[in-house]
């Protein structure tokens, strides 16, 4: 029986070896590969050499200990990945992410005199057990991502597992939709036993307190676990954080995500997660017809970029710039005169029809969903195709278009943000078109960051007397005469979409609930949060802007500048002394460090970074200097 609608060859099936080290067979298989291929790499062979430096031990027994776990290691994980859209998500990233935390683990692991508070003479007669538990703690931190995560099918159409061994015939893969993380650690500490032999396992039981931390460590339990959960989690972040952006080396070595591949996984993010589908009768945010799938357009392009700018991705502000982008990559069908945007009315069998007329984006059903069995049913209705027509008409249809929709939910901005850790329906074994990029990678990691002029153009007033450009280029004298001349009418419709004064209140609790669930990324390049001198850094006027959209409210100037005052009044952040003077600034300039150029980044510094991690550990981030003045 054939598990998965994955296409197969009429062949005959036999157990392969590699040719001039492909690791593609037919029709895209992956070939098995043995331990000595895959640890044979220049990058792997300097984790092993770093781990053979960190321990004092014989050859034989390094190879007892530490070489045949990993050899085991690295024969379950083959070349699949160690997450499906975030950190080493390229084909052998499971293993890359592996041996670099055991690296780390190993290195940290000279930090420390364990165990704690024992005698000189005790602590070296435990040391090698000590060191041994550290290691073995990393291997296996991430190893049931292979079970819960991704099933695996082989050529004949079988079902691999890891507790299998080495894959006999080639294989595909793909992320199970709806999997439960909890598992991890629980099947990571099952696969401890086929990686680690029972000698050794004897041989650790003879130190009660190693034993219990390194068991306690495998589970999951860390808060039972002691000075060892802390060495393994400081090992896992420096390795993610590296993957992310922290060291450009690794970056080039290591394929870059295409925009339209970030597009195509907010799409499919939104569409399981946001998006209201053929709603029978009443408002939706979309249609699958036989057509395709009818999407409102600027609900769609609002998501997305919410969503991408939660990720710290650039994306265009402007939605007919979102459009156009969509449209050249292929991801919406354009209409008969090339443009995105299709003018439809909807009319539901239930007798559901509502009388505006609706601007959607038509995209291709297969860019969402793979498979047909994955695609919803169509829409108990038709969607009328209608001739654009006059300005007039349509600005009074995007009036009627909030009408028919209904009122938004209200929700705190903490219920709005978007969780990368829940995109679960892309497969890494399948291709997406990507971009071709020709540029150097090193370029274009250090463009990410925005120049010295462009961030001080773009930061915004601070009060107090200060030696940095002026944030926004605003003339008190002609915003007053300006907003004067508003109606009354106006001043009451725009009071409601500028920030009040709770919306600072409301800025650090999405703040705090995007930090805690991983929302927000840390230590990017294009990330608005960092973690410099044990301090959070706030990289403004972005991060106030990201708010203010998600929140649906105004994102101009003028309400930016509004907020930051708001926020400045709560005295979260510490104020910048200036030399030799009686007076202080609110802002703090950062230095970015690259190997061809450097940038700089304006922000809020956040002494008290408790209030927002709580317990996590955190890496500084090694790129960034805090400049004094």
């Amino acid at each position: 029986m054939n598990l998965w609608p994955f296409k197969r060859k009429a062949t005959i099936l036999r157990e392969v070896t590699p040719k001039n080290n492909s690791t593609f067979d037919i029709d895209g298989w992956h070939i098995p590969l043995s331990a000595e291929q895959l640890l044979k790499t220049e990058l792997r062979q300097k984790y092993l050499g770093v781990l053979w430096q960190q321990v004092s031990m014989t050859k034989k027994m390094f190879t007892t200990l530490y070489q045949k776990p990993i050899e085991r290691y690295a024969e379950i994980v083959q070349l699949l990945p160690a997450s499906e859209s975030h950190h080493h998500s390229h084909l052998g990233g499971m293993l890359d992410h592996g041996l670099e935390v055991v690296s780390f683990a190993a290195k940290l692991r000279q930090n420390y005199v364990l165990p704690q508070n024992a005698a000189p003479e005790e602590q070296s007669r435990q040391r090698d057990a000590w060191t041994a538990i550290v290691i073995y703690s990393a291997l296996v931190h991430d190893i049931g991502k292979v079970i819960v995560d991704i099933e695996i099918q082989l050529q004949d159409g079988s079902r691999w597992l890891a507790w299998h061994g080495i894959p006999k015939l080639p294989y595909k893969f793909k992320y199970i939709k709806s999997r439960d993380y909890n598992l991890h650690p629980t099947l990571g500490g099952f696969l401890a036993s086929q990686l680690i032999p029972n000698d050794v396992f004897d041989w650790l039981s003879q130190y009660p307190e190693a034993f219990t931390a390194f068991m306690y460590t495998i589970a999951g339990h860390y808060d039972k676990a002691g000075i060892l959960s802390e060495i393994i989690q400081k090992a896992d972040q420096h390795s993610v954080t590296l993957a992310l952006g922290g060291d450009i080396k690794k970056l080039v070595q290591q394929p870059t995500k295409s925009f339209s591949k970030q597009l195509i996984l907010a799409l499919r993010y939104l569409l399981e997660h946001k998006i209201k589908l053929n709603t029978p009768k009443g408002p939706a945010d979309g249609w699958y017809t036989e057509d395709g799938l009818w999407l409102m357009s600027k609900t769609t392009a609002d998501n997305i970029r919410a969503y991408l700018l939660g990720q710290g991705i650039s994306v265009p502000s402007d939605n007919l710039k979102l459009f156009d982008e969509l449209q050249s990559l292929g991801i919406i069908d354009p209409t008969p005169k090339n443009t995105a945007i299709w003018h439809c009315r909807i009319k539901a069998n239930s007798g559901w029809t509502p009388p505006n007329t609706f601007t959607l984006l038509k995209i291709k059903p297969e860019v969402i969903w793979e498979h047909i069995d994955d695609r919803p049913s169509y829409f108990a209705g038709t969607v009328y195709i209608k001739e654009k027509k006059s300005p007039v008409i349509e600005a009074e249809n995007e009036k009627e278009n909030k009408i028919a929709i209904g009122k938004p939910e209200v929700t705190t901005p903490a219920e709005q943000a978007f969780t990368t850790a829940k995109i679960s329906s892309a497969s890494e074994s399948s291709q997406v078109p990507q971009e071709s990029h020709s540029s150097d990678l090193n370029s274009f990691v250090l463009d990410l960051f925005s120049s010295e002029q462009t961030i001080n153009n773009d930061m915004p007033s601070e009060d107090g007397s200060s030696k940095e450009s002026p944030p926004f280029p605003a003339n008190s004298i002609t915003t007053k005469n300006k907003l004067e001349k508003e109606t009354d009418s106006n001043k009451i419709s725009r009071s409601k979409m500028l920030p009040t004064e709770s919306n600072a209140e409301n800025f650090i609790q999405w703040l705090k609930s995007g930090i805690q669930t991983d929302k927000f990324a840390i230590n990017k390049p294009t990330a608005k949060l960092h973690i410099i001198d044990e301090q959070l850094f706030m990289v403004t006027p972005s991060i106030f802007q990201l708010f203010l959209q998600e929140a649906g409210m105004l994102y101009d100037q003028e309400s930016v500048t509004a907020l930051q005052y708001d926020f400045q009044a709560l005295r979260f952040h510490k104020k910048r002394p200036l030399p030799d003077k009686q007076d202080s600034v609110n802002f703090w300039k950062c230095s970015v460090i690259g190997p061809r150029k450097s940038s700089y980044l304006i922000g809020y510094l956040i002494p008290d970074i408790r209030s927002f991690f709580g317990d996590k550990v955190l890496l500084n981030n090694q790129r960034l200097i805090l400049l004094d003045s």
